[in-house]
């Protein structure tokens, strides 16, 4: 018949290529883990043309002989692993053997390596094959240079991003191996202009300034934990400074650079009502487990990664960013004009009883009477002493003190207040429950009731008794204690649309989001003014939450004037 054949070497190391080589980045990527691998304390990278015209990697690591040389662009030749036992303990970042034969089916390559300072070897490699071969400089270490990149592979150029996106991305992952590798000394340059430079001392906040100006490097925080199976440790940046993306989250296990969504997850949600809707932290993070804890041979390129026990590994990366951006001062300091969220209206207050008002209905900012006091919320005291001073629009509260002038944005900071209430409630008390003499009915389609099946246990575990047997509507026996009166149909019902709008949802994601939901809707809301009294009821209930200085969705609670920058808009001081 003779259908099936069996590939050239040259062919089937281009299809190789195409896992392995998708632009000029990961061409680096493959040739700086070798070097890497080699032990090299210095690393040079320089380009030309964006890399197009041509890449060069300069290492001083253990370099090679002739034979092992030659024996290098073999595929699946490697010196990183010998028996499949290997596999389970892999140390090094390298070690498919793919890379080097597939990069020299797609490009020219000059190599030069030695193993001393004494012989020298060169090879050129063009068209998978090498084309010549003679002595080199006795230089220890290795010398290689990729050029015409994919010139047998027009389809991969025409694919290729912006020549300015093309040099980002090396540049976001050279800065990423630097931080990676923080004792090995990194030169990037392009067209003989340098871009980056570490000094290979080890101090990773150095290698940060490299990447990030000053004003984000005072505001990181760096953090050790570590639990029965990981260690981790690096360096958080206030929420005060985000990205619209994920790329600045740099995650890293054992050293290696790893995407992992459910740890990138993990982070987010470690800097929960801290960050707000659609942005990112500044995050470096490295996690130092035994190499029989993860496998790193699932994807061509080594980046995706499967830990054993990451579950463990989430929470901890979740505790670990909590606690320490608990302990804070993230009051945004505010040096140029800053442009505040406007909220629709809503809300009045009772002087008399401190009580947000709704029409005729009153609520504490805490509690209602069934509520826990506010006492079992942790006073942090994170606020300095405030004076106020006054309102703005109906919606800023203006204080003063020592350190400047604050301004209170009153439609966030009751939500925080509420929020920490609702959320105490439905963690602690959810046993409390009152039965209705009228139980209360939600009519659901027959797919919903379906949907609500597996879900049954998770609204229950927050204090609702549910009846589903009646395939038509939902009947409900049974609800919290903390169920504001009249408002207990809309609170189940808003219960229920959550669980049925998330495939999978846990009872600690269900209580967050009902409880932003809750407060948002029974808070104060901007452009009604208030009195001095609620004003200070306000502000005491603000200083005794877990976080003062974000409201549950992320957005700042209160931002600060410095006394010296008002001195200098006034001219006052130069």
């Amino acid at each position: 018949m003779g259908k099936i054949i069996q590939l050239d070497t040259h062919l089937s190391n281009m299809i190789a290529a195409g896992e392995v080589v998708e632009n000029m980045a990961s061409v680096i990527k493959e040739l700086m883990e070798n070097a890497i691998d080699a032990q090299a304390s210095s690393i040079q990278i320089h380009l030309r043309n964006y890399g197009l015209t041509s890449i060069q990697i300069i290492d001083d690591g253990e370099g090679m002989d002739a034979s092992d040389l030659t024996m290098a662009f073999k595929r699946h030749a490697t010196s990183k692993i010998k028996t499949s036992h290997d596999l389970y303990r892999i140390a090094s970042l390298g070690f498919r053997g793919e890379a080097l034969p597939s990069i020299a089916s797609v490009a020219k390559i000059t190599i030069e390596s030695s193993p001393n300072a004494e012989h020298g070897h060169r090879l050129i490699i063009q068209n998978g094959s090498v084309t010549h071969q003679d002595i080199g400089p006795p230089r220890k270490g290795t010398a290689i240079k990729v050029e015409q990149l994919f010139y047998n592979t027009p389809a991969r150029l025409k694919h290729l991003k912006s020549e300015q996106k093309e040099l980002s991305f090396i540049v976001d992952y050279v800065n990423k191996t630097a931080l990676a590798h923080p004792h090995i000394r990194f030169q990037l340059t392009h067209d003989q202009k340098t871009l980056f430079q570490t000094s290979g001392d080890g101090n990773i906040l150095k290698i940060l300034h490299e990447i990030y100006p000053l004003e984000i490097i005072k505001n990181m925080i760096s953090f050790e934990a570590k639990n029965q199976y990981f260690d981790i440790s690096g360096f958080l940046c206030k929420p005060a400074y985000t990205r619209s993306t994920r790329q600045q989250i740099a995650l890293y296990v054992n050293h290696r650079i790893i995407k992992n969504n459910a740890l990138l997850h993990a982070v987010v949600s470690g800097y929960s009502t801290y960050l707000p809707k659609h942005k990112y932290p500044i995050v470096y993070m490295n996690i130092n487990v035994d190499p029989l804890f993860i496998d790193v041979n699932i994807h061509p390129q080594k980046l995706e990664v499967k830990l054993t026990e990451q579950k463990n590994l989430e929470q901890l990366i979740i505790e670990t960013i909590d606690t320490h951006l608990s302990k804070e001062n993230l009051i945004p300091q505010i040096k140029k004009e800053y442009e505040p969220a406007k909220h629709p209206r809503s809300f009045n207050f009772d002087e008399a009883s401190d009580k947000i008002v709704e029409e005729s209905k009153q609520t504490s900012y805490l509690e209602t009477s069934e509520h826990p006091p506010s006492s079992v919320l942790e006073s942090t005291q994170k606020l300095p002493y405030l004076e106020y001073i006054g309102q703005y629009e109906g919606t800023y509260l203006l204080f003063q003190s020592e350190q400047g002038l604050y301004l209170i944005d009153q439609h966030a900071a009751a939500e925080r207040i509420r929020y920490e209430q609702y959320y105490h409630a439905m963690q602690t008390d959810t046993k409390h429950v009152q039965p209705l003499m009228i139980p209360l009915t939600i009519p659901l389609s027959n797919q919903e009731m379906i949907a609500l099946k597996d879900a049954k246990s998770i609204i229950e575990n927050i204090g609702l008794t549910i009846d589903l047997s009646d395939s038509q509507q939902l009947i409900i026996h049974e609800i919290p204690n903390w169920f504001l009166k009249g408002d207990e149909a809309d609170y189940a019902e808003r219960m229920v649309r959550h669980v049925l709008h998330k495939d999978q949802i846990s009872v600690g994601e269900l209580i967050d989001q009902l409880a932003k939901d809750l407060a948002c809707k029974h808070s104060i809301k901007a452009n009604h003014y208030i009195t001095t009294h609620e004003v200070q009821a306000l502000l005491k209930a603000l200083k005794q939450t877990k976080n003062p200085f974000t409201c549950p969705h992320g957005r700042p609670t209160i931002i600060q004037f410095q006394r010296t920058e008002i001195e200098k808009m006034f001219k006052r001081i130069v």
